[in-house]
């Protein structure tokens, strides 16, 4: 008998949510995300924006952000290669 914490997402589950998150906050079409956009530059999140995704990412995923670690992200590809990456750690 499985438990519900041994029902795992796939790597494209969590990216799709963490895109929908991102375009429900920032209001950009979610077509927009391509790996190499630049998050600040091109798609204007600020630092408020910021921490609502990183909070809802955190809320829905069931992971920990750390802001610091935000701050050097620049690209989309990067943001959802950690929240990648510590989805697996949190829950693998």
């Amino acid at each position: 008998m499985e438990s519900h914490d041994s029902i795992l997402l796939t790597a494209n589950q969590i990216i799709d949510t963490v895109k929908q998150i991102v375009s429900r906050i920032s209001r950009i079409d979610v077509e927009e995300f391509e790996d190499n956009v630049k998050i600040r530059e091109e798609l204007g999140i600020d630092s408020l924006m910021a921490m609502e995704i990183l909070a809802t990412c955190e809320k829905h995923l069931k992971i920990k952000i750390d802001e610091s670690k935000f701050v050097d992200i620049e690209t989309v590809g990067d943001f959802l290669n950690l929240t990648v990456d510590l989805y697996r750690r949190a829950h693998g």
